[in-house]
């Protein structure tokens, strides 16, 4: 034991036990606190029992020996705590460079296994910049999953893991399959193998045993988790395939079989599988479904995306079953049916597999198409419609759509484009544009557009300023957001089949739909405070009261503006149906209402007062 710290003992002044764990903390030493972080002890004062330590953040900090002794833990100069206090630089020079290594640096000063977010209190803030964190951890953890040296988590609450530097890359990957605890890390762990299946080159039988765990595990796991457990097992039909004496090995449960344990979730599969593997798992649908197959998946496209439509599309033909097809969505064209993804299908296809489909007739079920999914997305947030980005972003569709079409057609099509809610003016007027190149005839609609009476919206000063702040929000926060999730989604590579670049992109479209809309509004918006209303009959700025005429309770609205609504309160926007029926009623007139059911229920309007706010 250090002199000075013996005589500290003899004298009572401090316990040995306290000493002998101060033995390994001498001035000079790396050490790191569990509140305060790394540092370096300078000094022990031994006439006031205080060890001095220079913590990054609080150089010159004095800590009661006893209470050093068990709250400090020393380290290596070379660890990354140590070299945090010693040349703080270099670590974030290496976490530009090398993120690899520094994580590694990280992980071997915790005994090879931390936490995420054990990861992110030593790194963030002291390393990498606070804001800077998240881009670098998802760039860097990319790195992590190419390199068998570490385990990757797939869930946040699982560990980060260092292996030991002697095992084999092939026992590494097959590791990593069997430790992985859900069906969808096993899944990606089974992806990894395939992806570096060269290396089993030789040894193919290393992986039979996992062939017959991957049928197991999916088995068990398909009535809870459908769709991973489907996955599992494509994936080890596409592993089986690339193993030389694959295929002789028996297994118990085929594709087909897993699809058939649940039906009605393969809509939901194809929507979420790669193409790779959509097109397996069409391909067992026949095995699956029995005798019924062909129809079965033809109802498939009635509850499918654009993609998922083109691939069964694709099946089909490939099967010989083009004119049934061409049939099931002719019918459905007919019957109003078909949805907008479909339709967008047939346009997409309109020189490929639905040649026999697309023609100038078709105008009008996509127009009434899109105002359907208008009307559908009122209120909310509108959803990504493929069929009406389809038209915007294909310069040939409109003049293929109007070819030959007679001039009463083109009118009727051109009139329902200039008055679509569907599409911001900016873009009506470019694909009116693609109209006259065609039909001159139909400019005078545009003139009569232009001259019409400039729609105005009545609103409140407060809504006003209310749409005012989500237009600053859209603009400066949500847009910015999504801009910088774009990039990162971009350094995934291979955009084909990167979801969250598709996704980001999806909701980029949103957001630009949002901000047209709400231009459009604040520009129209015309503020007012409800004063003096006329009270002779129900106008904006009225309370009107109304009993029923029969059965039923009395009503009380507040009519205001058009973005002033609380259904509790009985107030209503002067644009909605309810409120339209009352407008320019006088007391002692009836009004009609139409309840959720279609039922007709009639009030008498008592009494109109004005609105006091």
């Amino acid at each position: 034991m250090h002199s000075d710290l013996e005589k500290l003992v003899s004298r009572g002044k401090l316990e040995a036990s306290a000493a002998e764990k101060l033995e390994s903390l001498p001035p000079g030493t790396y050490c790191h606190h569990k509140s305060w972080g790394p540092g370096k002890v300078a000094d022990w004062d031994r006439l006031n029992l205080k060890v001095i330590v220079d913590f990054i953040d609080k150089p010159g900090h004095a800590l009661a020996m006893k209470f050093a002794a068990t709250s400090l833990t020393a380290v290596a100069e070379d660890s990354f705590y140590g070299r945090l206090v010693s040349s703080p630089d270099e670590l974030s020079d290496m976490a530009k460079s090398e993120p690899a290594e520094l994580v590694k640096l990280a992980l071997l000063s915790a005994d090879g296994s931390m936490s995420l977010d054990q990861l992110e209190g030593m790194v963030k803030g002291s390393v990498v910049a606070d804001g800077k964190y998240k881009s670098w951890w998802d760039s860097t953890k990319k790195k992590l999953k190419t390199d068998r040296q570490f385990v990757v988590p797939a869930k946040r609450t699982e560990n980060l893991e260092l292996r030991d530097s002697d095992i084999e890359p092939t026992e590494a990957l097959i590791e990593d399959f069997r430790s992985a605890r859900d069906l969808k890390s096993k899944s990606r762990a089974l992806d990894a193998i395939i992806k570096d299946i060269q290396l089993y080159n030789g040894s193919e039988e290393m992986l039979f045993p996992v062939l017959e765990e991957i049928t197991d595990t999916a088995r068990k796991g398909a009535k809870l988790q459908f769709i991973p457990a489907v996955e599992l097992i494509l994936a080890r039909e596409e592993l089986r395939g690339k193993l030389k004496g694959g295929q002789d090995v028996e297994l118990s449960a085929s594709v087909s079989d897993v699809l058939g344990s649940n039906l009605d979730g393969v809509p939901e599969l194809l929507e979420t599988l790669p193409l790779g593997r959509m097109r397996q798992a069409l391909r067992a649908l026949p095995e699956a479904y029995g005798d019924d197959w062909k129809a079965k998946t033809l109802d498939l496209i009635a509850v499918s995306n654009l993609r998922t439509i083109g691939e069964i599309a694709a099946f089909l033909n490939d099967s010989d079953e083009k004119k049934m097809l061409t049939k099931y969505v002719q019918d459905n064209i007919q019957q109003r049916t078909i949805t907008s993804d479909g339709l967008a299908w047939v346009c997409k296809e309109r020189k490929g597999l639905a040649s026999d489909i697309f023609d100038t007739d078709l105008s009008p079920s996509i127009m009434s198409s899109l105002e359907a999914d208008q009307l559908n997305e009122e209120g909310a947030v509108r959803a990504a419609n493929r069929l009406r980005d389809l038209i915007a972003d294909d310069k040939e569709l409109i003049p293929d759509l109007i070819d030959g079409a007679n001039i009463n057609t083109v009118r009727n099509f051109a009139s329902r484009l200039l008055n679509s809610a569907s599409f911001d003016e900016l873009t009506r007027k470019s694909l009116f544009a693609r109209i006259i190149k065609l039909n001159p005839q139909v400019q005078d609609l545009l003139s009569r557009s232009s001259e019409a009476k400039e729609e105005v919206l009545i609103v409140s000063e407060e809504s006003l300023e209310r749409r005012k702040e989500d237009y600053r929000r859209l603009i400066h926060e949500e847009i910015p957001q999504n801009r910088e999730d774009i990039k990162i989604a971009r350094s995934y590579g291979d955009l084909r089949e990167n979801f969250e670049y598709k996704s980001a992109k999806d909701f980029q479209r949103v957001l630009m739909k949002r901000q047209s809309d709400l231009e459009r509004d604040l520009k129209i918006a015309k503020p007012t405070q409800f004063e003096n209303p006329d009270t002779n009959q129900a106008s904006i700025g009225t309370v009107v009261g109304l009993s029923p005429v029969g059965a039923g309770k009395p009503l009380t609205y507040t009519i205001l503006g058009a973005w002033d609504t609380d259904p509790d309160k009985g107030i209503i926007p002067y644009l909605s149906e309810r409120a339209k029926e009352i407008l320019e009623k006088s007391v002692g007139d009836t009004v009609t209402f139409t309840s959720e059911s279609g039922e007709k229920e009639e009030y008498k309007l008592e009494s109109i007062a004005a609105y006091q706010a």
